[in-house]
């Protein structure tokens, strides 16, 4: 009784974990039929646009937002659009209610768009908090939207620069070919805190030969262009490379210069051999740069220059423009220079008709200003060329979401201010531009975001941007991502009551009915068994004790003999005697049974009748009980 009622219970068991594991188990099914993945990245394009959902959205514009760094400012970027009230106040609080930030908004506009500056002062999440307060009362909190809008806003000590990983002497077949001789150099940089890596290139105004090929993006903390390219004119190229994480003191450049000669002549090589790396000089002290040149014609004099644009030749400040041809080095000052990163160019010109000339350019001169106040941001690196940074998504991001948010952040060149009208944005070479919002930040930044009327197509689609500046200078930039997943055909529909239904929708709804009624009857289940098997419990007990023993029954069955033998005499006669032997003490407890001995019946003679046999085996019993 006791192995069946526990094989009963068992059984119980296992009815009532099947149960739950079929209503935990539902949801994952839905998940998988939804085609989608567990890599909560892919979410983060499906939250940047603002919504009944989502009326309130806090992000950073130009910085990782998972590695602020301890001490220094950044701009935080709120932006918020109500349906049903107008908004009246935008409060900034930590965990604890104490205030960092708060607006007030008069004439109760729908929709805001503005920014505060923050510094974070101790490292691990940030504790901020936003809030929304509506006309007439009532409140909507603020959602942190990052690139993956899953961690919020985490701060760190210290945040590192992204710096070169190669260099341009690496160039095949060198720096200095021939005509017609193709080029090739694969820059490559790295932010070892894994941050996105803003670059800029420019090449030789009126020569675009060179061609770059984006191979990693820097979305990933790694960039790696390919420039490749031949030319038929002689001349010194001058290219440049800037890179930045959002951080102003994290800007870096690499210049280097191309040298094409003609065949059967050369231009001038110039080297700048010292300094050979970053030189930091404070304001008012002069520095000295130092190069060699070769030429196999006669180099007839020198000119120095200094910019912060080497590719922009209207930027070069001239330094002295008539050095003798024998000089080797020169000394520089600073006084009426601004503080910022200069490179050196040195510029040998040869005796040929027309002169030909070649350069050489120094690496980055950081000219800084004792004393100076610090700008109102760390987050935006000033240069003095246009900018397009934080494209989203980017091309290593696995974006499903076929309505996905386009978005980046655009800054002009450095005193200039952003020409709104001149803002072009094209997706998959289509204008959209009449399609788009602007948030602005300030003059000098402002936030661009598409977002899909109807889904993408998957695939490769390219986005691209273009504006000017009020310096006149402009930018045109283009990036490219991917959609992942399967086209819906026609064939993934079905008609239900004239209307055509998507066949996912349908399974998921169908889901979500088994599920609410498992939900409803998978209790009523395990209550049932659990109140048959305590009903059980109390009836086993009573049942027991009414039971009354059994005696087994002999049922063993007994033949007549065969034979006809009249073995009545024999019955009749006295039993032999049966000898018992008796154990010893000491094997009493151990010894076998005592052997009776029955003498065999001589069954020579007829077989008696029944009672006869009766009689005999009774007989034959009364013999063994009393041999004990």
């Amino acid at each position: 009784m006791q192995i069946k009622n526990a094989q009963r219970k068992s059984a119980q068991r296992n009815i009532i974990y099947l149960t739950f594991f079929l209503l935990l188990s539902i949801p994952l099914v839905v998940f998988g039929l939804q085609g989608s993945n567990f890599d909560i990245r892919n979410k983060a394009f499906e939250d940047l646009e603002l919504n009944e959902e989502n009326p309130c959205l806090i992000s950073l514009p130009n910085v990782n937002p998972y590695t602020l760094e301890v001490g220094k400012t950044v701009k935080i970027q709120i932006d918020a659009k109500l349906e049903d009230a107008g908004i009246a106040k935008l409060q900034m609080t930590d965990s604890f209610g104490n205030s960092i930030y708060q607006e007030s908004f008069e004439n109760a506009p729908i929709e805001i768009a503005t920014s505060f500056n923050f510094t974070p002062s101790k490292s691990g999440l940030v504790d901020i908090l936003g809030l929304i307060e509506k006309v007439g009362g009532g409140s909507v909190g603020c959602k942190i939207s990052s690139p993956y809008d899953v961690m919020g806003i985490i701060a760190q000590a210290k945040n590192n620069a992204p710096e070169f990983t190669t260099e341009p002497k690496s160039s095949k077949p060198s720096q200095d070919i021939k005509t017609g001789v193709t080029y090739e150099y694969t820059l490559s940089a790295e932010d070892e805190d894994k941050d996105r890596i803003n670059y800029h290139y420019s090449f030789t105004p009126n020569a675009d030969w060179l061609k770059p090929t984006i191979i990693e993006d820097g979305s990933n903390g790694k960039l790696t262009i390919k420039f490749t390219g031949s030319t038929s004119e002689p001349a010194s190229y001058l290219a440049n490379v800037f890179i930045h994480d959002g951080y102003s003191q994290h800007l870096r450049s690499q210049s280097w210069v191309i040298s094409v000669s003609p065949e059967k002549n050369d231009i001038p090589v110039v080297k700048v051999i010292s300094p050979l790396t970053t030189l930091y000089v404070t304001k008012g002290l002069p520095f000295t740069i130092k190069w060699d040149s070769s030429d196999l014609n006669h180099i007839t004099k020198y000119e120095i220059y200094i910019t912060k644009n080497p590719t922009d030749q209207s930027s070069w400040i001239s330094i002295k423009n008539n050095v003798s041809y024998k000089a080797t080095s020169y000394e520089i000052p600073t006084s009426n220079l601004d503080s910022g990163i200069y490179k050196v160019i040195i510029k040998a010109i040869d005796n040929q008709t027309p002169p030909a000339y070649g350069l050489g350019i120094s690496p980055e001169i950081v000219v800084t200003k004792t004393g100076e106040s610090k700008p109102d941001t760390d987050d935006m690196p000033i240069i003095e060329v246009p900018q397009v940074v934080n494209m989203m998504p980017a091309s290593s991001d696995e974006v499903t979401n076929r309505r996905v948010t386009v978005k980046t952040t655009i800054i002009s060149s450095k005193d200039g201010q952003i020409d709104e009208d001149t803002i072009i944005f094209k997706l998959d070479d289509k204008d959209l531009t009449e399609e788009i919002k602007l948030n602005k930040i300030n003059n000098q930044e402002y936030t661009v975001i598409y977002q899909p009327e109807k889904d993408l197509e998957v695939g490769v689609h390219k986005a691209e941007i273009f504006f000017k500046d009020t310096n006149n200078k402009e930018i045109t930039k283009d990036w490219t991502f991917t959609i992942s997943g399967e086209e819906e055909s026609d064939g993934d529909t079905v008609t239900i009551l004239g209307l055509e239904i998507n066949k996912r929708l349908v399974i998921i709804i169908g889901i979500g009915i088994i599920v609410i009624i498992l939900a409803i009857v998978a209790p009523i289940i395990i209550f049932s068994i659990w109140k048959e098997d305590k009903k059980r419990q109390q009836e086993e007990p009573e049942k027991n004790q009414n039971i009354t023993p059994v005696i087994p029954e002999d049922t063993t069955q007994y033949e007549p003999l065969v034979n006809d033998i009249d073995i009545k005499e024999k019955v009749e006669e006295k039993p032999a005697e049966v000898t018992v032997q008796q154990p010893k003490t000491e094997d009493r407890f151990s010894a076998p049974p005592p052997v009776v001995e029955i003498p065999e019946p001589d069954i020579s003679q007829d077989i008696p009748t029944d009672d006869k046999i009766k009689e005999l085996y009774n007989q034959i019993q009364k013999t063994e009980k009393n041999n004990g």
